[in-house]
């Protein structure tokens, strides 16, 4: 179902999404059958329609308030926090931001760290790929633009992460209410309580979106995007 998907977000021309699925397939076959099998269907569940979808909907959102703030805010750098494989936020970020020259991969998951580098080698783009984990790293000296965390519900609350340059970072953030997930130790029931919890006190954009998960429950995932 993912090609079908992606090339209906492409005709509808909300933002670019050049995506070649051929080199999921070889990345499949090259990389994940042969030297990590036990990662299948941890790479698959990566391309599922929920996993882009929310990322869509968040460089939709971010590039319309970049846009209005393009005259006094330059977007060159970019963190991903919890970055997993990359696979879709970063092919979002190089085809939507032209200013754009730098990525950070922040993951505690040195495989999909491996994975990742290997699967986004294509790109001629400078992409740091960074084997740290987020609960227990400082980024006092850590310099970047805007900061992206799309599974805030994996971490401690993004209010005791703080950057070298932190009142003028634009944060973009998802989180949801599945308390049902062992791994999810930090849900929020609102986007109300994802800003307070992330300390985020301008906000440019607040949603949510009902969505259907695992075994047809639905759950919501919520997403604040704003500075401090």
């Amino acid at each position: 179902m993912p090609s079908l998907y992606l090339k209906m977000e492409m005709q509808m021309g909300e933002i670019k999404f050049n995506y070649d699925l051929g080199l999921f397939g070889d990345t499949l076959n090259r990389v994940i059958l042969r030297e990590y099998p036990h990662r299948t269907k941890d790479f698959i569940n990566s391309f599922l329609s929920n996993q882009i979808n929310c990322k869509i909907w968040l460089i939709e959102e971010l590039i319309k308030i970049l846009e209005r703030k393009q005259d006094h805010f330059t977007v060159k750098r970019v963190t991903v926090l919890g970055s997993w494989y990359g696979n879709i936020i970063v092919p979002l970020l190089i085809d939507n931001i032209p200013t754009l020259q730098e990525i950070d991969l922040i993951d505690m998951d040195e495989d999909a760290l491996t994975i990742s580098r290997k699967f986004l080698n294509h790109y001629n783009f400078k992409i740091n790929y960074m084997h740290k984990d987020i609960n227990f790293e400082e980024f006092e000296n850590h310099y970047t633009n805007v900061v992206i965390n799309t599974s805030c519900e994996h971490m401690v609350p993004m209010d005791s992460i703080i950057f070298k340059n932190d009142n003028d970072v634009i944060y973009a953030l998802q989180s949801n209410n599945m308390y049902n997930i062992r791994e999810h130790v930090n849900c929020v029931n609102s986007k109300e309580e994802l800003t307070v919890q992330a300390n985020i006190n301008q906000i440019y954009h607040r949603g949510n979106k009902r969505l259907i998960g695992k075994k047809n429950k639905e759950y919501t995932r919520f997403m604040v995007i704003g500075k401090r």
